[in-house]
């Protein structure tokens, strides 16, 4: 009878145990799912805000380069992201000292930092809840389960993210 009694506490353990690592499992997936909206949101404003500088650029290849670019970023999916806003970035540091306008285009150069700053962070959260849920999956257990069901492995989103670099020509 012990024995019964036994066995039934360790299978109601056990399954508690999958339940919670389950909910666990199905939590970081939503936090990453959350993180990576937040971040496709600061990279779009990012993009927005690059656009901003156009009208403070003279005619040439850095406008033409940086108005591609941001139209790409703003248009670009989740697929192949990383690449566009490489070339955005790319693309903003060419721009960046060639910037024309006085006032105006400070304060879209201001615009512009703050929006790539906020995109550092959202990627940095993004990034660390990536780090999460695939530390969780290659635990044994949910792997032996398959506690993650069909959903794919999430992905870490590495981009040449540096500030913005501070106008030095005649907008300052």
């Amino acid at each position: 009878m012990s024995d019964g009694i036994l066995v039934a506490v360790v299978v109601v353990l056990v399954a508690l145990y999958v339940t919670w690592t389950a909910g666990r499992l199905d939590r970081m997936h939503a936090r990453v799912d959350a993180a990576w909206a937040a971040l496709d949101a600061q990279l779009v404003r990012r993009a927005a805000a690059a656009r901003g500088l156009l009208p403070h650029l003279p005619p040439g290849a850095e406008r033409e380069a940086l108005d591609a670019a941001s139209a790409a970023a703003l248009a670009a999916g989740e697929h192949d992201r990383d690449l566009v806003e490489n070339a955005l970035t790319k693309a903003v540091r060419a721009a960046v000292p060639q910037l024309s306008g006085g006032e105006e285009a400070r304060q879209a150069l201001t615009e512009l930092q703050g929006a790539a700053h906020r995109a550092v962070l959202s990627r940095s959260f993004h990034n660390s809840a990536v780090a999460g849920a695939r530390t969780l999956r290659r635990r044994r257990l949910p792997r032996l389960l398959r506690l993650a069901g069909h959903r794919a492995l999430p992905q870490f989103f590495d981009v040449d993210d540096t500030e913005v670099p501070e106008d030095r020509g005649s907008a300052a």
